[in-house]
């Protein structure tokens, strides 16, 4: 047999001459082979499919693209698609060339993923995704355009894809040495394989036979795809320790912030209840002082109430009674606003609904207002819509406080022009309850710049610091309106004026209510019609029994007052009272008590009772619930005794026209000092002494220019800084008693400006009724001479001046 082969390479042929029998027996060798071979790549196929699906995890998608591409490479190779599956293989499809390319793409992109190149390499990432690209160009386009060329380069790329993948694990070794490690190791044996395939397709007689480099080449495939395999496995179960560990100090870190969360709490339950009992304490505290400022003002304010009524007093007397009565009223307002303020703190301010009659009120709002406009030369307007309803349900004390805060402060802060109150129901409005009412307070004052108006809501906030008040008035308006079911808002613009708007939801009533008290505004009460009835007072307080027993004794009542329950008994026995009004706390047995005392010992279980005290019940229900008619507080005002005790006895009033008073009986007031003092000796240093008062409270300059003149020193008042430059244009002062706290320039301001404009300027001492001792600093700072604190009497005022004209005139003395 001669057999010849011709060929322009150079190649090696396994060639072998056999019998039928001995070809048999080396086919089944060679087919059980190949079945162990596939049946182990189909295995691991399936293994890292089910792991692809279940991790999600890329390399396990470029090893199920890797495995499937070795398989139709290699049953390419063997003839089995052409043999076992020719009916069904296409012909232009060669398994050589789709098998090689899916391999070849599965091999570079796996240690993308497996290597994590994109994270510590991107470069070397992209550098992967090109060779890839190509494989796909090369075995998609070219190998079919020219199978010669795209055979070259198919060589050429599997080359560079071997030396890159060795590149990119000896990178790895940096940041995952025992990941890399396994790579390497798993590319070791196909490196061998790619190499002995090469050389055995370009054979020059130093390469093993094929047969040889098939077998090699198989099992460097199937040992690279375990290693690989088992080196993601081994990747995933380190990502799965890594977890776990991480999980387990997650969980230790959760359970020490669980323990720093848990001890933080208790510090602020602690803080909190520190807090809670400070606020207790504080609300206790402001009781106990509303309680104990509100006895001596019972009796000044009662006092002054009786000598305004006493017929032997002259007008200026009268008139210093009326200062006196103002002025208690004034503070017993601003410990009504100091404790309100508490109450909105704590939540705990109640409203008192019922019906209330909006015309009347309306009236006497614009009555009250008109005179203080008309005090300080202003304008007043009233503009009332004729649909308003004649009665509304709502608190009605506080729908009137929070309006007469609004007009105080529109005639407060306008100097010129006019104040308008208007009110009118507001159909337009898109509350979903109903008509909604709608009250406007307008004046032509300065105006309040934009940025301003929230902070005017904000207690103890002022827009304008120079003038006297407590920045709560604004604060406790929003707060009623918020609790009325309505909102209190602001436009204002510098030079334009302002106007609050208060709107509430409208709550009509059909049935117009009575009108129980009496009318104060235009009559006095000089008794009562019908037989003479007696009253009991029971107070431990000796002040308050007896300007309690005077009120009602002018009134015409005949009244036994009791300083205890056992002398209240007695006094009942003796004389059995129509009406009985005891304060609620007393040492021993309490009003309360004593109260039911003398119903049971008369056999009078409906017997009327008033319960008074100088501290605001919690709930306006709580005074039936203790069984009496009414409640007043402390100090007691003549209107609302008036009105209580006709309630509870169904009196009928007697009225007398008031006598005409002074003007100055209208002025709004402000806390004023105290009483005048015995007259004291002269001092003929003092004498003839021209002194400029510089205040702007109204009171305070009748009573302090009234003291300056006492001391036989001539007096000049001015009202503000400006009129006090003026002022010292005209005449050489020699003394200026300067307030600090005005209107057009301050006390502090107006003596920088007289130090430095005038060369024999006058000795300067503050007025104050800021008593800290750096405000005694920032005085001299400015070139004040001295300072006084307000409130100041007869004796420390003249002494302040006798030092500062001694040190002037030495002369004089």
């Amino acid at each position: 047999m001669y057999v010849r082969f011709a060929s322009d390479k150079g190649l090696l042929l396994d060639f072998r001459l056999t019998d039928r029998a001995r070809l048999a027996a080396d086919d089944r060798i060679s087919y059980g082979g190949l079945a162990l071979f596939f049946g182990a790549m189909l295995f691991m196929f399936a293994y890292n499919l089910v792991l692809f699906l279940q991790l999600r995890e890329a390399a396990y998608f470029w090893l199920c693209c890797m495995i499937p591409g070795v398989l139709l490479w290699m049953a390419d190779r063997e003839g089995l698609l052409t043999t076992l599956l020719w009916e069904i293989w296409p012909d232009p499809w060669r398994g050589n060339m789709i098998g090689g390319a899916l391999a070849m793409v599965g091999v570079i992109m796996f240690p993308v993923g497996f290597l994590r190149l994109r994270v510590y390499t991107p470069w070397l990432a992209r550098v992967h995704l090109s060779l890839a690209v190509s494989v796909v160009v090369n075995f998609g386009i070219i190998d079919h355009w020219n199978p010669y060329i795209g055979s070259m380069l198919s060589h050429v790329t599997i080359l560079l894809a071997g030396v890159i993948s060795l590149l990119a694990g000896a990178l790895a070794l940096r940041w995952q040495p025992r990941t890399a490690a396994f790579y390497l190791l798993a590319w070791a044996p196909l490196l061998v394989a790619i190499i002995l395939l090469a050389l055995t397709n370009y054979n020059y007689a130093i390469s093993p036979p094929q047969s040889s480099a098939r077998i090699l080449i198989y099992g460097a495939l199937l040992l690279m795809l375990l290693l690989l395999s088992l080196a993601e496995a081994n990747r995933i179960n380190d990502l799965r320790q890594q977890a776990e560990r991480a999980r387990t100090i997650l969980a230790r870190n959760e359970e020490h912030l669980t323990e720093l969360v848990d001890a933080r709490t208790r510090e602020l339950a602690t803080e909190r209840d520190r807090a809670e009992t400070a606020n207790r304490a504080k609300t206790r505290f402001l009781a106990n002082m509303s309680h104990e400022l509100r006895t001596p003002l019972n009796a000044m304010l009662g006092y002054a109430n009786l000598l305004q009524r006493a017929s032997s007093l002259g007008s200026e007397e009268r008139t210093h009674c009326g200062v006196i009565g103002r002025s208690g009223l004034h503070l017993l307002h601003l410990i009504d606003e100091l404790l309100e303020v508490a109450e909105i703190e704590h939540g705990r301010l109640r409203l008192l609904i019922g019906d209330v009659a909006l015309a009347p009120m309306l009236s006497d709002l614009a009555e009250t207002t008109r005179q203080q406009a008309a005090a300080k030369g202003l304008m007043f307007e009233e503009h009332v819509a004729p649909d308003l309803p004649q009665t509304i349900r709502t608190d009605g004390q506080r729908l009137r406080q929070v309006l007469q805060n609004l007009l105080d402060n529109a005639v407060k802060y306008t100097a010129v022009g006019q104040v308008r109150l208007s009110a009118a129901i507001d159909h337009s409005s898109p509350d979903a309850t109903g008509s909604v009412l709608h009250f406007a307070v307008t004046d032509t004052g300065c105006g309040i710049p934009a940025e301003e108006h929230e902070r005017l809501f904000t207690p103890f906030e002022q827009y304008h610091p120079d003038q006297q008040g407590k920045g709560l008035g604004l604060a406790i308006c929003r707060e009623l309106s918020t609790l009325l079911g309505g909102v209190l808002t602001l436009e204002s613009s510098p030079g334009y004026g302002s106007t609050f708007s208060f709107r509430m939801p409208l709550q009509p009533v059909s049935t117009p209510v009575g009108d129980t008290s009496y009318p104060a505004s235009q009559a006095v009460v000089s008794g009562y019609t019908g037989p003479i009835r007696r009253v009991l007072v029971i107070d431990d307080n000796e002040a308050n029994r007896l300007v309690l027993r005077d009120l009602l004794q002018s009134l015409g009542f005949v009244v036994d007052i009791a300083e205890d329950a056992t002398t209240a008994l007695v006094c009942a026995h003796l004389q059995p009272p129509d009406l009985v009004i005891a304060d609620l706390r007393m040492p021993g047995i309490c009003g309360y008590a004593a109260t039911w005392q003398i119903r049971e010992a008369l056999g009078l279980p409906q017997l009327p009772a008033i319960a008074t005290s100088a501290t605001p019940l919690p709930e306006p229900e709580d005074t039936q619930s203790l069984g009496f008619y009414d409640f007043l507080i402390k100090p007691i005002e003549m209107d609302r005794l008036c009105e209580v005790v006709a309630r509870c006895l169904e009196l009928e009033w007697a009225f007398e026209t008031p006598r005409q008073t002074n003007k100055a009986d209208a002025t709004p007031v402000n806390p004023v000092s105290p009483r005048l003092p015995e007259p004291i000796r002269l001092h003929p240093e003092l004498t003839g002494q021209h002194v400029l008062l510089a205040e702007d409270d109204e009171i305070s300059q009748v009573f302090e220019s009234k003291y300056l003149r006492a001391l036989g020193l001539q007096v000049t008042v001015a009202a503000n800084g400006k009129e006090v430059l003026e002022a010292l244009q005209v005449t050489p002062f020699d003394v200026v008693l300067m307030d600090l706290q005005m209107p057009e320039g301050d006390g502090y301001e107006t003596t920088r400006i007289i130090r430095q404009q005038w060369c024999e300027s006058p000795i300067i001492i503050a007025l104050t009724a800021h008593a800290l001792p750096q405000e005694r600093a920032k005085c001299l700072a400015v070139g004040m001479n001295d300072y006084l604190a307000k409130p100041f009497d007869l004796e420390q005022l003249q002494d302040m001046l006798l030092k500062w004209v001694r040190r002037k005139n030495p002369t004089r003395k």
